[in-house]
C-alpha cells in the first residue's frame, strides 16, 4: 500500500511540475485558447491535483508510519552492511599490498633461478669439457695391453691404433698450449708410440717383401696392406722418415717385382711364337712358287709356321684380338700345350693386357695407401714402380717389330693399343698414355714401311711374268682384295685419315697393275673380261668384310666395274650384231645432219641386215650366254652383264625399228619381215635364271 502511494504521489507531482511549467511560459491568450479545447480550466485543474498531492502524502506519512518498525530495521540492517563493505575494503586493501610484495618477490626469485640455472650450465660445461679433456688425456688400459702385446696383423691392434694416434694428437696440441696434465702421460704415450711405430714398420715391410717371393700372387699382400692402409698414415704423422723408408722400400721392390714378372713372362711367351715367319720376299707380287713353298709347311705338319698366304695377306681370325678375345684370359705359358703356337699380335695382346691390369690396379693402390694430394704425385710414384718395366717392354717389341714383315701383325697391335688406351681413360688411369704414344710411334712407321713395300712391289712387278695369264682375277689381285679389306674392316672402326691415304695408295697401283696386265691380251673383249672379273673380285671380297658401302675404297671399284661392264656388253654383241649395230649408228647420224642421200643408200642394206638377223638372232643369243658364262668366274656378276647385254640388244631393236618408220626407208615389206620385239622380249627372258 505504502509503495503504491508512493508512487501515486510521484505520478502527480510531476503532472504538478508540468502545469506550473506551462503557467510560466504560455500567455493568457494561450490559456483562454485553451478553453474550448479541453473544456477545463488549468487553475481547477492545478488546485485538484495540489489536494491529491496533499491526501497522497497525508496518506504516505500515515503508511511510513505503520512501516516504521521495518524501516527502522532495514536502516540497522544497512549501516551493518555498510560496516562489513568497510571491513572487506580494508581486507581487500591489504592483500593488494600483500600481492605487490610477492611480485617483487617472484621476480627476484627469477633472478636467482636465472643465476643459479647459469651457474650450472657453466658447471656442467667444465664438467663435461673436463671431463672430456681427462678422458683425451688418459690412456685406456685396453690400449696400453694390444699396442703392447697384439700382433699387428690383428684388427684390435689396428682399432687401438687409432685410438692412440688421437691421444698423440691431443698431447702435443695440449702440450703447445703448457698444460700441466701432460706431464703426467708424456712418458707413457712415447712408449707407445715407439712400440706402435716398430711393429707397424716391421709388419708393412714384411708385407712388402712378400711380394719379392717366386710365385708370389702380390696381390694378397697389397690388399692386406690397403687394408690397414692406416699404419702408413700413422708413420707419416708420428715418423715421417720411418714412413719414407717404407715408401722407398715399396717403390723400390715392386720395380723389381714387375720388371723381373714381365720379363720372364716375355721370355716364356715368344717360345710359343711362330717359327717361320713372313720375311722381305712376301710380298704381294712374289711369285705364286714362293708362296706354294711356303704353304708346304702347313700342308706337312709344321704349325710353328705363319708364312702361308692366308696369313700373311689375310686376317681370318686374327682379328678376334680386338673383338672377342681383347679382354680374354692370359696366355699361360705353364700351361700352354707344346704344339699350339700363337701370332705376335696374340703375344702381344696378352703382355699389354697384363700390363694393363697391373698398372691400373698399382695406380689405384698407390693413391690410395699412400695417400697421395695430386695426380701429379701418384704419377711420380708409378713411374718408380713402372719405368724399369716400361721401357723393357718397349724394347722388345720395339726391336721385334723393327725386324718384323708381318703387315696384319703390326696393324692389330696398333689397334691393341688404340683399345687399350682407351680402356685405360675409361677407368681414369692416364698414367700410360706416354707408352702408348711411344708404342703408336713405333709401330705406324714400320706398317708405313711394310705397306711401301707393297706398293713397291706391285708396281715394279716383272712384265715377263705376264705371259700365260687367263682372264680369271690375278693372284696379286686376290693377294690385295684380302689385304686391304682386312686393314680397311679394321680401320673403320677406329678410322685413321694416313691408314686410308696408305690404302688409296695401294689400290691406285693395283688398278695401274691390273692395266698392265690386260693390256697382254689381244682382244679387247679378253682385256675387259680379265679387268671385270678383277674388279668384281676386289668388290665381292670388300663386300664380306663388312667395309662401309660408303667407303672410298668400294666406290672407286664400284666406279672401274661399272665403266668396264659397260665396255664388255659392246664387245659382247659386235660379233654378232656388228652390221646392225653399225647401220643403227650410222643412221641416226644421218639423221641427225638431215643427210638424206646417206639414209636412202642406207636403205638398200635393210633387206639383208634383217634377213640376217631373223636367221641367226637366237644363235647368237646362246653364244653370248655361253661365252659370259664361261668367262665370269662370279655368277652374279655374269648374270649382271648377261642382264645389261640383253637389254643393250633389245634398246638397239628398238632403235631400228625407229629407223624403219622414217619416210625415206619406205620398204614396209622389209619392215614387216623384222622379229617383233615382244617375241625377242620373251625369249630373252629365259636367261634370267642361268646364273
Amino acid at each position: 500500500m505504502l509503495q503504491s502511494n508512493i508512487d501515486r504521489l510521484a505520478e502527480l507531482a510531476k503532472i504538478s511540475a508540468e502545469i506550473a511549467e506551462h503557467d510560466e511560459h504560455e500567455s493568457p491568450k494561450d490559456d483562454l485558447d485553451g478553453v474550448p479545447r479541453t473544456g477545463v480550466d488549468i487553475r481547477v485543474q492545478r488546485l485538484e491535483i495540489e489536494k491529491q498531492l496533499k491526501d497522497l502524502e497525508i496518506d504516505c506519512v500515515a503508511d511510513y508510519m505503520k512501516e516504521k518498525e521495518n524501516i527502522i530495521d532495514l536502516y540497522h540492517r544497512v549501516n551493518s552492511c555498510d560496516q562489513i563493505l568497510e571491513r572487506l575494503e580494508t581486507i581487500l586493501c591489504k592483500f593488494q599490498a600483500d600481492l605487490g610484495n610477492i611480485c617483487q618477490e617472484i621476480i627476484s626469485l627469477h633472478e636467482q633461478t636465472v643465476s643459479l640455472n647459469m651457474q650450472l650450465k657453466t658447471k656442467q660445461s667444465v664438467r663435461t669439457k673436463l671431463g672430456q679433456f681427462i678422458e683425451d688425456m688418459t690412456i685406456p688400459q685396453p690400449v696400453i695391453q694390444h699396442i703392447m702385446y697384439t700382433p699387428a696383423c690383428d684388427k684390435n691392434f689396428s682399432d687401438h691404433l687409432v685410438i692412440l694416434d688421437q691421444k698423440i694428437h691431443f698431447f702435443k696440441e695440449q702440450d703447445f698450449r703448457d698444460a700441466l696434465s701432460c706431464n703426467d702421460v708424456h712418458q707413457t704415450l712415447l712408449g707407445l708410440k715407439t712400440k706402435a711405430i716398430y711393429k707397424v714398420r716391421e709388419y708393412v715391410l714384411r708385407k712388402i717383401h712378400d711380394c719379392r717371393k717366386y710365385l708370389s700372387n702380390y696381390q694378397v699382400p697389397q690388399t692386406a696392406l690397403l687394408k690397414n692402409k692406416f699404419f702408413y698414415q700413422f708413420l707419416l704423422s708420428h715418423e715421417r722418415e720411418r714412413a719414407r723408408e717404407v715408401q722407398t722400400e715399396y717403390l723400390d721392390t715392386m720395380s723389381k717385382v714387375y720388371h723381373s714378372y714381365f720379363k720372364e713372362y716375355i721370355q716364356r711367351l715368344c717360345k710359343l711364337e711362330y717359327d717361320d715367319k713372313p720375311d722381305e720376299n712376301d710380298l704381294m707380287a712374289s711369285d705364286d712358287q714362293h708362296h706354294r713353298r711356303l704353304g708346304a709347311n702347313i700342308i706337312f705338319n709344321k704349325p710353328s709356321s705363319l708364312k702361308n698366304r692366308s696369313t700373311v695377306f689375310t686376317v681370318g681370325t686374327r682379328a678376334s684380338v680386338i673383338k672377342e678375345d681383347l679382354e680374354a684370359p692370359l696366355i699361360m705359358p705353364s700351361t700352354a700345350k707344346q704344339d699350339v703356337k700363337y701370332t705376335p699380335e696374340a703375344i702381344f695382346r696378352t703382355v699389354h693386357y697384363a700390363l694393363l691390369d697391373n698398372t691400373c690396379r698399382e695406380f689405384v693402390f698407390l693413391r690410395d695407401f699412400f695417400m697421395t694430394s695430386s695426380d701429379q704425385q701418384t704419377t711420380d710414384l708409378f713411374n718408380s714402380v713402372f719405368a724399369k718395366t716400361l721401357s723393357m717392354i718397349h724394347m722388345h717389341f720395339n726391336d721385334q717389330f723393327k725386324s718384323s714383315y708381318d703387315t696384319i701383325a703390326i696393324f692389330l697391335c696398333l689397334h691393341l693399343v688404340y683399345r687399350y688406351r682407351e680402356m685405360a681413360r675409361r677407368k681414369k688411369v692416364t698414367v700410360l698414355d706416354p707408352y702408348w704414344d711411344s708404342t703408336v710411334r713405333c709401330l705406324y712407321p714400320r706398317f708405313e714401311k711394310l705397306i711401301q713395300l707393297q706398293i713397291n712391289s706391285v708396281r715394279n712387278f716383272n712384265n715377263d711374268k705376264f705371259n700365260n695369264v687367263d682372264t680369271m682375277p690375278h693372284s696379286i689381285t686376290r693377294r690385295y682384295a684380302e689385304f686391304a679389306s682386312a686393314l680397311s674392316s679394321i680401320n673403320d672402326t677406329y678410322p685413321d685419315e694416313r691408314i686410308s691415304q696408305l690404302l688409296s695408295d695401294l689400290q691406285n697401283e693395283v688398278k695401274n697393275f691390273i692395266l698392265r696386265v690386260a693390256a697382254v691380251f689381244g682382244q679387247p673383249k679378253e682385256q675387259q673380261i680379265f679387268m671385270i672379273n678383277n674388279y668384281d673380285h676386289i668388290l665381292s671380297v670388300f663386300k664380306q668384310s663388312n667395309i662401309r658401302e660408303d667407303s672410298k675404297d668400294i666406290e672407286e671399284i664400284k666406279l672401274q666395274l661399272n665403266k668396264r661392264t659397260q665396255e664388255i656388253v659392246e664387245e659382247l654383241l659386235y660379233p654378232h650384231f656388228g652390221s646392225i649395230i653399225c647401220f643403227v649408228k650410222d643412221c641416226e647420224v644421218f639423221l641427225e645432219r638431215d643427210d638424206q642421200e646417206s639414209l636412202r643408200a642406207s636403205e638398200k642394206k635393210v633387206g639383208a641386215l634383217v634377213e640376217a638377223f631373223n636367221l641367226n638372232w637366237q644363235k647368237a643369243l646362246d653364244e653370248i650366254s655361253r661365252d659370259i658364262l664361261s668367262s665370269f668366274s662370279n655368277f652374279e656378276n655374269g648374270n649382271t652383264i648377261q642382264q645389261a647385254t640383253m637389254a643393250q640388244l633389245l634398246q638397239y631393236h628398238l632403235r631400228l625399228q625407229k629407223l624403219l618408220e622414217n619416210p625415206i626407208m619406205k620398204d614396209s615389206q622389209r619392215k614387216s619381215k623384222l622379229l617383233g620385239l615382244h617375241e625377242l622380249m620373251n625369249y630373252v627372258k629365259k636367261y634370267k635364271t642361268n646364273f
